[in-house]
């Protein structure tokens, strides 16, 4: 009787595990979407990005958007080192029709949080969010540092081989 028991907890623990998030937890509240003005990828410090907030909780009313930009990673650090870590945006937009959005040129590559608070009509809080904006590289700076490495694999190998020739010449016996 046990086995059975134990067997009916482990299958339902299993499936809460793998069931989708939003099975569970329901729609969520708000959803973020960020397009630049041709409708694709946002590149960052080239692209000025439209970001559009849909909330499902109300239909007028108010949003605070406090935007910070991705952490410092020692790894693999921006080119534009000063701006990462730090409050990008504080201000408050308005929610029409269930709807705000603002245009945003995002400075570097990386994942935005974003914390959004929801006022209602009358200025009530109907609700805190986090939220979180990737921003991909520029695939035109991947392209040029790609470039940029195999001309100095290239150059570093043709000075081997002029280098290594000499020697060899030098130390020949006859």
């Amino acid at each position: 009787m046990q086995k059975k028991l134990f067997l009916g907890v482990g299958f339902l623990l299993t499936f809460l595990l793998l069931m989708p998030a939003s099975l569970i937890m329901g729609e969520e509240s708000i959803k973020v979407e960020v397009n630049n003005e041709n409708g694709g990828e946002t590149r960052p410090d080239l692209d000025t990005a439209k970001v559009e907030l849909t909330f499902t909780e109300i239909e007028n009313g108010s949003a605070n958007i406090l935007l910070s930009s991705p952490e410092r990673n020692f790894f693999s650090p921006t080119d534009f080192p000063i701006v990462e870590g730090t409050k990008l945006i504080d201000s408050t937009i308005l929610v029409e029709n269930g709807k705000a959005e603002f245009d945003y040129m995002f400075p570097i590559r990386g994942d935005y949080q974003m914390k959004v608070e929801v006022l209602d009509e009358n200025g009530t809080l109907a609700g805190t969010h986090l939220l979180n904006i990737h921003i991909p590289e520029n695939p035109d700076e991947v392209q040029n540092a790609i470039v940029f490495v195999g001309i100095l694999v290239l150059f570093g190998f043709f000075v081997g081989l002029i280098l290594t020739a000499r020697r060899g010449r030098g130390h020949a016996i006859s």
